[in-house]
């Protein structure tokens, strides 16, 4: 229950909502209930048998990230901190660790019903997101102030600005970028509930679902949220026919006309944040930063200078994942996370391979999709320091290791890798 509970809270509650006290940021709920579910993951693990399929390409680039991080945090330990770079540390330990280990358990516990449960509270959660972004575009308000409950402050409010004229709105998450981000993440999971949902009624909310998604990316006037819904369908097309693109692709540009008619202005307004990209000081504060952090790097080029220590209060925004995962856990974060998406859209794949019918490959290929493209756009905001879009690709993560295992289990049988390389065709042997 708390599992299942844990996508729909994390993308409806905003992160800046949290009990009052010492906990700071860490008394956001959902971030409290994945420590409690990451608890209860490590508790069930003691005695339970093992798989016979082993783990999943998901589990294992699941355990060389936690060790990666496990050596970033060590190697803050190793010198003496500012004491917002301490919080830091402590504070990114406790959204990366649990999450690391609730997408493990997802993985090794979760069947294709679970998965289908949990993909279905990401998009309702999303698609809540994205509606209370659509209502912003008339009347901007912050939900995080709207819905504060006694016992609960609201820290970190607005960011949503302007953009071209237009208000960037954020619905329930935290900044414009991570709603982009986490709508166009979500996009191929709604077109497959949209196609394969087992009633018609499911099917045509799932249908508005997407259409809520859409229409809160140009909304956010966000060139990482076009980006991510461009690569989460692009790989998603793959399991459609040539027809089905076709009419995809007619669908969106109808979509285009429609909304350039009932928003004048806005489409021009995302256009135009591609366009200036050589002149937009958002892109140009993200290359200077290079020069600035090449010496920082070069002090611990390895292991980097500590998990969660390169704080904003001590030294500057850093917009891109990689790079900041490069300062704080140098070379061996960077190369863990690399491994660790791969292996997860592999597990995808995997399952995709194994399909025995048209909406299970649809469904591991919907959450290919999606982690590739947040992959992606940890190149253009510090994807790890969003609680909402972090918790969107653990979850992801995890159904990609459960599907994999599905597929082992019920799916085709097909050749390991290993196996499909070493094979030899049966006219060569002969």
């Amino acid at each position: 229950m708390a599992l299942r509970a844990l996508p729909v809270l994390a993308l409806v509650i905003p992160s800046a909502l949290i009990f009052a006290g010492p906990l700071e940021s860490n008394g956001w709920p959902p971030r409290l209930l994945a420590l409690w579910i990451a608890g209860a993951v490590v508790l069930g693990w003691v005695g339970r048998r093992r798989s016979t399929s082993g783990p999943s390409p998901a589990e294992t680039g699941s355990w060389i990230l936690l060790g990666a991080l496990a050596c970033s945090f060590a190697a803050g330990g190793m010198r003496t901190l500012l004491e917002a770079e301490s919080a830091g540390a402590v504070r990114a330990a406790l959204l990366m660790f649990p999450l690391v280990i609730v997408a493990l358990g997802i993985s090794t516990l979760a069947d294709a019903r679970r998965s289908n449960q949990l993909l279905i509270g990401l998009l309702v959660g999303a698609t809540i997101s994205a509606g209370v972004a659509v209502a912003q575009a008339v009347t901007p308000f912050d939900l995080a102030q709207l819905i504060q409950l006694p016992g609960m402050v609201a820290r970190e409010v607005g960011g949503m600005g302007v953009r071209g004229s237009f208000v960037r709105v954020k619905g329930a998450a935290a900044h414009p970028i991570e709603l982009g981000v986490i709508c166009g993440a979500m996009l191929p999971v709604a077109v497959h509930f949209a196609r394969f949902a087992r009633s018609h009624r499911g099917r045509v909310a799932a249908g508005l679902a997407a259409l809520l998604l859409v229409l809160s990316i140009p909304l956010s006037v966000s060139r990482s949220g076009v980006l991510v819904a461009v690569i989460s369908m692009a790989v998603y097309a793959v399991v459609l026919s040539n027809r089905q693109r076709l009419e995809a692709l007619v669908v969106t540009l109808v979509g285009l006309v429609l909304l350039r008619a009932a928003i004048p202005g806005l489409l021009g307004a995302v256009r135009g944040i591609f366009g200036g990209a050589s002149t937009d000081t958002s892109i140009t504060a993200r290359t200077d930063d290079y020069a600035v952090l090449a010496p920082i790097i070069q002090q611990s080029p390895l292991l980097g200078q500590g998990l969660g220590t390169f704080r904003p209060e001590e030294y500057f925004f850093l917009d891109n994942q990689y790079l900041l995962s490069l300062v704080e856990g140098g070379a061996v974060l960077v190369v863990a996370m690399v491994v660790f998406f791969l292996m997860v859209v592999a597990s995808a794949r995997g399952a995709v391979l194994r399909a025995k019918t048209p909406a299970a490959a649809s469904r591991a290929q919907a959450v290919a999709g999606g982690v590739l493209a947040i992959a992606v756009s940890g190149a253009f905001f510090d994807l790890f320091s969003f609680a909402q879009a972090t918790v969107v690709l653990f979850v992801l993560a995890g159904v990609a290791g459960a599907l994999w295992h599905d597929g082992v289990a019920n799916g085709i049988q097909i050749a390991s890798p290993i196996e499909r390389v070493v094979q030899v065709p049966a006219d060569v042997a002969s």
